[in-house]
């Protein structure tokens, strides 16, 4: 498997050292385990990780005590490539794989070898063996078979035996010995040769599913065009500083992320987004590494480092997500903690009790062999990563990034969720619609009071108001004592004056909002408009209305989120009453709450998860983050771009698009059926095999036959979420 290696600075002595590993031939959880808990026992490790899906060891570790080479060593020691040992190295800073690291498998793989070349003895020797009994030259060449498929686990199970670790290797090398001294040639060749086969397409399987991770690495430009001193140069990306230009040319990936310097064009930013169709870009636009420049030339100013882009974040937090854990996936772990070492029991005691009692020795012997092979619970433990892995990869390729095995399946089991309004379900671009004078004042007199206070503000109303007088031509005046009123609205003065802007609730509580102004209000709220006010102590002095125009797919989303079984819906806004009915009222939600507060919608989604059960948050990933931190399953929309919305949702939507909301829910939907599907397959043919096994009906190729089998068959369950990504269709 090819995977990525990061190389931290060259440190000091006796200072820690990070590094992300690339493993290759890891195929089952205990590999993994087993190589994390001996790297762990090496003198200088600080700590020691192996990321049994990614198929990555991180590691800290001091180098004047314990040199990089000793922790290869060790990994090898277990039969599997480490980092430059295993030929499969990469840059995580953007570069592209070696051609070298894109080989065929079956080319490139030791155990596809293995197998290839122990099938002709395992064939010769059987039919000789079939024709004319046993006899020495069928023996010696079934013995070879099992000499050629049995290093491998052979000498991996010295090393996971030394780590006091009773994996798949040592159970089968156990079983094969057995069955050697109980001179079955044929069953022990047969049993290896199974083996080799089922770990070999468990590896293939893995390795197609841990390509979602190198896929996204593949977008990722190895050197850019700078221009230097009047000249272009090619550098490597890592090379390029902050602030300086690159050149793109059309059919070219962009290698940084930026801001258009230079020219205009169209760029597919699917990579990141998951968006099929290309974004029209022009000076001050911003870009991202590892999007595709269609048409047009362009130079492109760097506003990031090459490990700090959008694209190396997402490979970051993919990966990361991916070494996460979900709740079934530890209740799993628990389960296999207690069931490999019964079974191991009941084998010994099978293997003992029987012949004490006059049974036959060889025929006991027989079944505790057979259960020693059903022992190991490969099939079991991988059943949930490996959907896991899919699920995600699944959605990082559609610009859906979930951050780990326990928000996806949280949001499998989500039963509401919940929209913020502005900027969710509307466009968040507001436009100032109306503007009524009050009390003898003009309107250029109402926006540039207005605007000016609004100018110390962060609040969306603020930009519409600004950029309507900027449009105008009025020229803002200086604010002073300036105050806000959370959840009321603005204080400060002009000129000496005094002057308040903010909603209806503030005008009330000022006791000059009288009922011909409420009439007004009311029917501008009606049509969906946001209104506030300017006005003094004494006196309203005009009213400003502005609206936000509701998303295109808003409708459909909310549609298809009903369709998938998600029938509580709900939206929460500051907005009034009349502003969100009518916006409620367009999009298909029958429940919503108006003039929250942050605090109170927060409230709002206790209360919603009390009375409905586990609840979904959508929002801009920004505001609201209280109310998105609340949910069982917090939800960004349009992260691209935003590092704090990256950092704090559970999952982020790239794309400023709500129809990647029910695709999210029903690939989480879809991972829990798998999941479960995967978990009952393992558990009841284990149960089987044990029942057959003790009855003497199983045979030893027979349980390794369904223990690979089903291994194979749960990686296979679990890889139809990451082929059925929206890239090649709907979930």
């Amino acid at each position: 498997m090819i995977f990525m290696t990061t190389e931290s600075k060259r440190t000091e002595p006796h200072q820690t050292h990070e590094e992300t590993l690339p493993i290759s031939g890891l195929d089952c959880p205990d590999c993994a385990l087993k190589v994390e808990k001996a790297i762990q026992k090496i003198p200088g490790v600080k700590s020691a990780t192996v990321n049994f899906t990614a198929s990555n060891l991180y590691i800290e570790y001091d180098p004047a005590v314990s040199k990089r080479e000793k922790i290869f060593s060790k990994v090898e020691d277990f039969g599997y490539g480490v980092g430059g040992s295993s030929g499969y190295t990469a840059d995580l800073e953007g570069a592209v794989l070696p051609e070298t690291s894109k080989r065929s498998f079956w080319l490139s793989d030791k155990r596809a070898l293995t197998v290839i070349i122990s099938s002709l003895p395992l064939a010769i020797g059987g039919i000789t063996e079939l024709i004319f009994g046993d006899n020495i030259f069928s023996i010696a060449l079934l013995l070879v078979t099992v000499v050629i498929t049995g290093y491998r686990p052979a000498r991996s199970s010295v090393s996971s035996l030394m780590s006091r670790v009773f994996d798949i290797n040592v159970l089968m090398t156990i079983a094969v010995i057995g069955a050697v001294i109980l001179r079955q040639w044929t069953e022990a060749a047969t049993v290896m040769f199974l083996f080799a086969f089922g770990t070999m397409l468990e590896a293939y399987t893995m390795d197609k599913t841990r390509h979602a991770i190198r896929s996204l690495l593949e977008f990722a430009p190895s050197e850019a065009a700078v221009k230097r001193d009047g000249d272009v140069i090619l550098v490597p990306i890592e090379d390029v500083h902050i602030g300086e230009v690159v050149v793109v040319k059309p059919g070219e990936r962009i290698p940084v992320d930026g801001e258009i310097a230079f020219g205009h064009t169209s760029i597919n930013q699917s990579a990141i987004t998951g968006e099929s169709m290309p974004i029209t870009k022009i000076p001050g636009d911003p870009v991202y590494a590892g999007t595709l420049n269609h048409e047009g030339y362009i130079e492109v100013r760097s506003t990031k480092r090459s490990q700090d882009t959008t694209l190396s974040h997402i490979i970051h937090l993919v990966e990361e997500a991916q070494s996460k854990k979900a709740p079934s996936q530890r209740f799993i772990d628990r389960f296999s903690a207690y069931y490999t070492p019964v079974v191991i029991a009941m084998a010994f005691l099978i293997a003992v009790i029987p012949p004490i009692l006059g049974l036959p020795f060889i025929t006991w012997i027989y079944r505790a062999l057979v259960l020693l092979v059903i022992a190991c619970p490969c099939a079991l433990v991988i059943s949930t990563p490996v959907s896991v892995a899919s699920a995600i990869g699944a959605a990082s390729r559609s610009g859906v990034l979930i951050k780990g095995g326990s928000h996806l399946e949280q949001a499998g089991q989500v039963s509401t969720v919940v929209f913020d309004k502005t900027g969710t379900l509307t466009s968040g671009i507001l436009s100032v619609t109306d503007i009524v004078p009050l009390n003898g004042y003009e309107e250029n007199d109402i926006l540039t009071i207005t605007s000016s206070i609004e100018a110390r503000s962060g609040h969306p109303l603020a930009d519409a108001v600004i950029d309507y007088a900027k449009k105008r031509g009025l020229d803002p005046l200086e604010p002073g004592n300036f105050k806000s009123m959370p959840g009321l609205g603005l204080k400060a003065e002009i000129n000496n004056m005094p002057y308040y802007v903010g909603n209806p609730k503030l005008f009330s509580e000022l006791k000059v909002y009288d009922a011909d102004v409420e009439l007004l209000v009311s029917a501008m709220q009606k049509e969906g408009k946001t209104v506030f006010m300017l006005g003094t102590e004494d006196k309203l002095l005009g009213i400003v209305a502005v609206a936000d125009k509701l998303r295109a797919d808003a409708r459909q989303a909310v549609r298809q989120l009903r369709e998938i079984g998600i029938s509580n819906i709900v939206m929460l806004t500051g907005d009034n009453a009349e502003t969100a009915r009518e916006i409620a009222s367009q999009v298909g939600i029958d429940d919503y709450q108006a003039e929250l507060l942050p605090e109170e919608k927060v409230t709002a989604i206790e209360s919603i998860s009390q009375k409905y059960g586990k609840v979904a948050m959508v929002g801009d990933g920004v505001n609201d983050a209280p109310a998105i931190s609340r949910a069982d399953v917090g939800i960004a929309m349009g992260a691209i771009g935003s590092d704090i919305a990256l950092e704090t949702s559970d999952i982020a939507l790239m794309a400023d698009e709500l129809s990647n909301l029910p695709y999210t829910m029903k690939l989480s939907r879809r991972s829990l059926r798998i999941i479960k599907q995967n978990v009952t397959a393992s558990i009841a043919v284990k149960l089987a095999f044990i029942a057959l096994g003790i009855a003497g009906l199983a045979t030893l190729w027979m349980a390794v036959f369904a223990d690979t089998g089903i291994a194979v068959l749960v990686i296979l369950n679990g890889m139809r979420l990451f082929a059925k990504s929206r890239m090649f269709g709907k979930v």
